[in-house]
């Protein structure tokens, strides 16, 4: 197709559109590593006993993902390396051929067979976008995670990059103008892991591990929660140190006052450097901080002050992944603890092959079951997406809003079906409100 057919998504940046290469689905490599990785992947290295996929959810994906139609699935992020396993799962029962985007990193590991599988660099820019556009009308699926700010939570959605709304109300208009209409949708599709054993042993072997790789005081003999508490305190205040803040300016503060305080001085520090557009929310400008100063660093790669900003933007990044709002709860589930700890994996111990293989597939703590819920798809009215740029971009807003709050509503759900059976193997929260004053 030719490029100029369709209009300029905001779903990358189009200035790196000339680097795109793209994909090279090759139909029976994709159909077999879907059986590999069901039976090897899933099972063995990511030990998911059960995939708990409901048959009203399987249909509404069937619904929505089919020869006929246009999807754009929206998936949740909470697990990095399973996350585009079990993606691959789900496109087994309903698109095989389905187009996923991806990390450029990821992509450049193994071009070769990540192109074959049907990977589009997120950095693509516009070929990007129009491969995807192309690809979803052919009736193939595209898949992006829309979370632009990942923090790896299994209780949280974050907010929504415009690039999976952005596509769909593109690929309405073009399915109009070849004159082949078929319907267009955004599928939000949500899933959370839950341990079924007590795996506080392999937590305290995690945490053991971390704490010699940083330099920390070894916990052993105290209680889980306790000793993930001391460590999260023992990070921030290494983290302090590392990054020049002066730590008594937060004395007295709780604990994410003072990460708070922390963040806020991380950015604050960017902003005076670098001249970006302040965006909604602190994630977004984190971002796009990140994206000047990863330019500045193509252009100038020995330029120390650059590589040093890079640090503050991943740790600026970091903080904002452990919130009140997700870890101030009265207790502390298995669940919980076990991603803040990868996390501290994948952000604080990036050096040597064996924590590059572990960060890249991480392995889990125990025995796990997927629950996978499929919300009701969001079919992408063409009148509206063909309305003027500010009513398209109104538009945009509301998909987006609509989708994030149907994953929401899905995850809380599936959190309420399982509630009893985590809150069993759950642990009370010494960073809660309720916490601190038993601790005071």
């Amino acid at each position: 197709m030719n490029n100029t057919s369709i209009p300029q998504a905001a779903a990358g940046n189009v200035s790196l559109a000339a680097h795109f290469h793209s994909p090279k689905p090759n139909v029976p490599l994709m159909w077999a590593l879907g059986y590999v990785n069901r039976w090897l992947i899933l099972r063995d290295h990511f030990r998911v006993q059960k995939i708990d996929l409901l048959r009203r959810d399987l249909h509404r994906l069937y619904h929505a993902v089919n020869r006929g139609t246009a999807a754009f699935l929206a998936p949740n992020h909470p697990e990095f390396g399973f996350d585009w396993m079990l993606d691959k799962e789900i496109s087994t029962y309903a698109s095989p051929r389905m187009a996923s985007w991806a990390a450029h990193e990821i992509i450049g590991s193994a071009p070769w067979f990540w192109r074959r599988n049907n990977l589009i660099a997120n950095n693509g820019g516009e070929a990007a976008t129009t491969y995807s556009i192309d690809w979803a009308l052919k009736g193939h699926a595209v898949l992006a995670h829309p979370e632009g700010m990942v923090h790896w939570t299994a209780d949280k959605i974050h907010p929504l990059f415009p690039g999976v709304a952005d596509m769909a109300t593109i690929a309405a208009l073009e399915s109009a103008r070849r004159g082949q209409p078929r319907p267009v949708y955004i599928v939000p599709v949500v899933w959370k892991l839950q341990y079924t054993d007590d795996i506080s042993g392999a937590l305290h072997r995690e945490m053991r591990l971390i704490e010699r790789s940083l330099g920390l005081p070894d916990g052993s003999g105290r209680r889980v929660a306790d000793r993930f508490t001391d460590l999260q305190e023992r990070i921030l205040a290494r983290q302090m140190v590392r990054f020049g803040f002066d730590a008594s300016l937060v004395t007295g503060l709780d604990f994410f006052n003072r990460q708070n305080a922390f963040r806020a001085y991380l950015v604050a520090t960017l902003q005076a450097r670098y001249r970006v557009q302040l965006a909604e929310s602190t994630e977004r400008t984190i971002h796009r901080l990140g994206r000047e100063i990863a330019a500045r660093r193509r252009e100038n790669p020995s330029d120390g002050t650059v590589r040093a900003d890079a640090d503050r933007v991943r740790e600026a990044e970091r903080l904002g992944g452990f919130s009140r709002d997700v870890y101030g709860t009265p207790v502390l589930s298995q669940e919980q603890v076990g991603e803040s700890l990868k996390r501290h994996r994948a952000t604080l111990m990036r050096t040597g092959t064996l924590n590059v293989l572990h960060n890249y597939l991480p392995q889990p703590f125990g025995p796990r079951i997927a629950h996978v819920r499929v919300p009701e798809a969001i079919r992408i009215d063409e009148a509206r997406a063909s309305g003027s740029a500010d009513e398209r971009k109104a538009y945009v807003a509301e998909l987006l809003h609509e989708t994030r709050a149907r994953m929401q509503a899905t995850l809380d759900s599936i959190n309420a079906e399982i509630a009893a059976e985590v809150l069993a193997l759950s642990y009370p929260n010494p960073l809660s409100a309720h916490g601190a004053a038993r601790a005071a």
